[in-house]
C-alpha cells in the first residue's frame, strides 16, 4: 500500500421504475391518478440526480417538480425505442441546466471565483463524513464544496455520463474547459477526501 486514497466514483443509488405502456397512454390522455402514479415511481431518480446539481433539498424538490411538469407536457412525444428511464432521466438533467444557466449571478460568480486555500478551507468546515466509508451522501457533500461549474462538469461528465463534446455544447464551454474541470474535480475530491480522514482519525486518538 502506498498510502494514496484513490477516488472512485460509482452510481450512489439504482432506482428500478416500473411504468407500463398502459401507464404512460392514461398518462397523455391526462388522467391525473395515472400522473401521481407516474410520479411516484419517477420520484426517486429525479430527485437523486437533482441533489446533485442542487444542494438544497427544497430547492432540488421544486427542481424534481420543474422537470416532471416537462415529463407530462412531453409524455405525447415519447417513443417507446428509448428506454423511458432515459428519457426522464435526460429531461430531468436538462433542467437541471437550464436552471443553472437562469442563475446568471452564479455563472458570474463562478467565473471569478478565486480558488485559493483559504476558500477550501471555508468549504471543508461544513463537510462532515461522519464515517470513514465514503457513501453516496458524503460524496455528495463534497461534490457540492467545489465551485459551481465544476459541480456541473464533473455530474455530468463523471456521474452522468455524457461526454466532452454533449458537456460543452449543453454548459456553452469548450471541451477542453470541461476536460480542466473533470481533472480538477477529481484532483480537489481526492485531497478533500484524504483530509476527512485524516482527521478523523486524528478525532479517534
Amino acid at each position: 500500500m502506498n498510502g494514496r486514497i484513490h477516488l472512485v466514483v460509482n452510481p450512489p443509488f439504482l432506482f428500478f421504475m416500473a411504468v407500463t405502456s398502459a401507464l404512460i397512454e392514461r398518462c397523455i390522455k391526462n388522467e391525473r391518478k395515472a400522473q401521481f402514479e407516474l410520479y411516484k415511481e419517477c420520484y426517486g431518480m429525479m430527485m437523486q440526480i437533482c441533489l446533485r446539481y442542487l444542494s438544497n433539498t427544497d430547492d432540488a424538490k421544486a427542481l424534481v417538480n420543474q422537470a416532471f411538469l416537462k415529463v407530462c407536457d412531453k409524455i405525447e412525444t415519447y417513443r417507446s425505442e428509448i428506454g423511458f428511464e432515459h428519457w426522464v432521466k435526460r429531461i430531468t438533467i436538462n433542467t437541471a441546466i437550464d436552471d443553472y444557466r437562469r442563475s446568471k449571478s452564479k455563472r458570474d460568480h463562478f467565473d471569478t471565483r478565486d480558488m485559493n486555500e483559504s476558500y477550501w478551507e471555508s468549504q471543508m468546515t461544513s463537510v462532515n463524513l461522519g464515517e470513514a466509508e465514503m457513501n453516496a451522501e458524503s460524496l455528495r457533500a463534497l461534490i457540492h464544496t467545489l465551485p459551481p461549474i465544476s459541480q456541473q462538469v464533473f455530474n455530468l461528465c463523471v456521474l452522468d455520463g455524457y461526454d466532452y463534446t454533449e458537456v460543452s455544447e449543453m454548459l456553452g464551454v469548450t471541451e477542453s474547459t470541461c476536460r480542466w474541470h473533470v481533472h480538477f474535480a477529481r484532483k480537489k475530491l481526492q485531497e478533500l477526501v484524504k483530509i476527512t480522514f485524516e482527521t478523523e482519525k486524528q478525532d479517534l486518538l
